[in-house]
This record gives structure tokens, C-alpha cells and sequence, in this order.
């Protein structure tokens, strides 16, 4: 398996998971981390961590490119302006990943090789082809349409259309996309496997989240989940909750990001610091525990792109399988799960007063709410990687 992150992905990690339970071996090959991990997967192998690197000029980008992402918000107008320059003028986005993947990836060779993201696909094809292996693609987003500059989303779609013939296996994570890779490139088949979480038998509710910032009992506790970064409509959303007319609504942000300290700013600067608190991200063991406190899960996303319009993110699965009621922005994707599911409800998110109004009128039928979360009960076993899992493992079987 092939990625080009440092935070391993769970969906990767569920798969791997997965993968082994069915008999296959998995190596994990990923980015370097910016300092040794104390306790890592042992599947993970780090690029470069065995001998010096032979990619000089791509380790001095990803060297610069560390130091600039301490103070720049990731999916910020000034990090995009910079990877789009640096994508231009300085590295080709192929060779790249060629050049830092390769040395690397050729000492483990494999029956089937993954490539989890666009950015991998060209490494995948690559050794696929060394070792006589079947490739596998597994498009964890549409990542041509993120929010790129127009010329990388013409690049990243040139390095799609060019490789993505050579797979045996086209996978994504949910039917809008996987569609729309198919119409784009004229494919056959592209299976969905969803990005969802692992679910045991639910606990009875802690008021951990309560406790933490000394709320009442009675209030309402709506969670944000994941990272504080651009492009995710969190000034709205702290702005939405300074609009209620509702005293006892309460929003945690649970994570961490470039924009954790403007958000604090802000809650302040409306007065909200009583009622918007932060708690810092805590490991993947812990996080459903902590989920599952909360009353309702918010994902505030807007279409700012066509990725986005298609998203189904992780926190999406993390608030089913924590047996959480979900308020999701109105796009087709979470439409499907949250509304065709009857586990909550959608609503048009994109400025404060539509959140305040979308939040109160949420929590304002308790029958309603009760309702949801016993639809729960039966839709986290059916949305759970257990299912998930056995559908990836047919797909490996039938590459035998």
C-alpha cells in the first residue's frame, strides 16, 4: 500500500486490517514524519528512513514545505498560492512521487500493489508493473477538482487519465464519485467502499464532554470533529451559535489546526467563550468514546469545490458509529446517508444566521431527535467497516 501522507489514514489502517484477517501480508509505504513517532503500526514503512534519500531536490521541498505549514493554514489562499507555484515552476507533480517513492518501494515486492490516492498512482503503476503485480486505486476523494489552481487540476487530471487505465481495481468511497470517475474515464466499474468505522456494542452515554467544560447537564452539546483548517466554514459555525436565541446550545471543536487560535479569538470576541469550547485531538482509541458524549454531530462543509460537493467525510462515520443524530450541509452525498437513513438532517449552512436558525430548529423537536437516534441503533451496523471490510476482502479475492 502506497500513501502519501504522514498521519496514516484510518481508512487505510481499516483496510490493512482487513487485508490481513483474509491472509494477505500488508506493508503500509509512506511519507517520512517531521520527528520519530514513539509508538507506530508495524506495517508502516517511512520513505528514506533506512538510507539517505537519492530525491535531494524533492526533500528540500518537503523540508520547506514542513516549515511553512507551522504557520500557514493548510487549505489556506497563501499555502494554495505557494504549492501552486511550487507545483509550476520548481517540481513536476509525477515525477515527484516517482523520485521519492520509488528506491524505496522496490524493496518490497508484492502481489498487489495499492495506490491510495492520485498522487500514488503513477508510483503504484510503476512497481506494479516491476514486480508483474495487479494495481489496485483506490481514490479516497475526486482529488483533480480539490481546491487547486485551474492548471494543477488539469495536471493532476492528465497523471489520472494516464494510468488509471492500467488498474485491475478502481475503488472510492462513495457512489457520486465513483460515477463520476467513471464517466470521466470511460471505466466499467468503480466499487464503493465507504469510510466507515469499526462499531462495537454502544455504552451508555457519558457526559465526559459536560464535565469537561463544567455545562450544565441539561444543555445540548453539538461536536465538530477533525481539523481546524480552511475551506471547513468554522468561522460561520462559531458565528452561528453567537446568533441563537437558545441559551443551552453548546458547540465543542474537537481537533486541532493552523486556525485553532483565531477560532478561540473569535469565540471570545462575540462573547462565546462559554459556549464554544476546544478540545485538543486525542488518539483514534479514544475518539468514539469521547463522540459518543456529545448530543448531535455537525459537518458544516460547503461546495467549494466539486470534491467537497461530493464529500462524505470521515467525521461522518465516526458521528454513526458513536450513535450520534447528524446536521449536515444540503450536498448529494451526505443527503443520501443522513436524510436516506433517517439519522437527521440537512440544511443550507453557508452563512451565521442560516446555521443559528438550521442548529435551533435541529434541537427543537426532542421527540424528533429520539427518533433519530434510535434509527442509529440498526443503520451503524449496516454503515460499519465490518460490512465494509467483507466487500474490500471479495474485491482482493477476486484479484487471486
Amino acid at each position: 500500500m502506497l500513501s502519501n501522507d504522514r498521519q496514516i489514514d484510518r481508512r487505510i489502517l481499516l483496510q490493512a486490517d482487513s487485508l490481513q484477517e483474509a491472509g494477505w501480508q500488508v506493508t503500509i509505504l509512506a511519507m517520512p514524519l517531521d520527528k520519530p513517532a514513539t509508538a507506530e503500526d508495524r506495517r508502516v514503512v517511512r520513505i528514506g528512513a533506512d538510507c539517505e534519500s537519492q530525491a535531494r531536490k524533492e526533500n528540500r521541498v518537503l523540508d520547506a514545505y514542513r516549515r511553512l505549514r507551522r504557520w500557514l493554514p493548510m487549505n489556506g489562499y497563501f499555502m494554495r498560492l505557494l504549492k501552486s507555484m511550487a507545483w509550476r515552476f520548481v517540481v513536476d507533480q509525477e515525477q515527484f512521487y516517482l523520485n521519492l517513492f520509488l528506491v524505496d518501494g522496490r524493496r518490497h515486492p508484492a502481489q498487489v500493489v495499492v495506490a491510495h490516492d492520485l498522487p500514488m498512482l503513477a508510483v503504484g503503476r510503476t512497481l506494479a508493473a516491476e514486480f508483474g503485480a495487479k494495481l489496485v486505486y483506490d481514490s479516497h476523494e475526486l482529488f483533480s477538482e480539490q481546491e487547486f489552481s485551474r492548471g494543477q487540476q488539469k495536471s493532476w487530471a492528465r497523471i489520472e487519465q494516464k494510468h488509471i487505465h492500467a488498474c485491475d481495481r478502481v475503488i472510492t468511497v462513495n457512489p457520486s464519485i465513483a460515477r463520476e470517475l467513471e464517466r470521466r474515464y470511460d471505466l466499467a466499474q468503480v466499487s464503493v467502499i465507504h469510510n466507515a468505522e469499526r462499531v462495537s456494542s454502544l455504552a451508555p452515554r457519558s457526559k465526559y464532554l459536560h464535565e469537561c467544560f463544567d455545562i450544565p447537564h441539561p444543555h445540548r452539546v453539538l461536536l465538530f470533529q477533525g481539523g481546524f483548517s480552511a475551506g471547513r466554514n468554522l468561522e460561520n459555525l462559531v458565528k452561528g451559535i453567537a446568533s441563537l436565541t437558545s441559551a443551552d446550545i453548546h458547540l465543542v471543536l474537537l481537533g486541532d489546526g493552523t486556525l485553532s487560535d483565531r477560532l478561540q479569538r473569535l469565540a471570545l470576541r462575540l462573547g462565546m467563550e462559554k459556549r464554544v469550547h476546544f478540545h485538543a485531538a486525542v488518539p483514534q482509541q479514544r475518539l468514539l468514546e469521547i463522540t459518543a458524549s456529545a448530543d448531535a454531530g455537525i459537518i458544516p462543509y460547503q461546495a467549494i469545490c466539486l470534491n467537497n460537493y461530493y464529500c462524505t467525510p470521515n467525521k461522518l462515520f465516526e458521528f454513526i458509529a458513536a450513535g450520534l443524530p447528524i446536521l449536515a450541509s444540503d450536498l448529494p452525498e451526505l443527503r443520501r446517508l443522513v436524510v436516506g437513513n433517517a439519522i437527521g438532517t440537512v440544511a443550507s449552512l453557508s452563512r451565521p444566521a442560516q446555521l443559528g436558525a438550521a442548529i435551533e430548529h435541529f434541537f427543537g423537536d426532542p421527540d424528533r431527535l429520539q427518533a433519530w437516534r434510535e434509527k442509529l441503533a440498526s443503520v451503524r451496523d449496516e454503515l460499519s467497516w465490518q460490512r465494509e471490510g467483507e466487500r474490500l476482502q471479495q474485491i482482493y479475492e477476486e484479484l487471486k
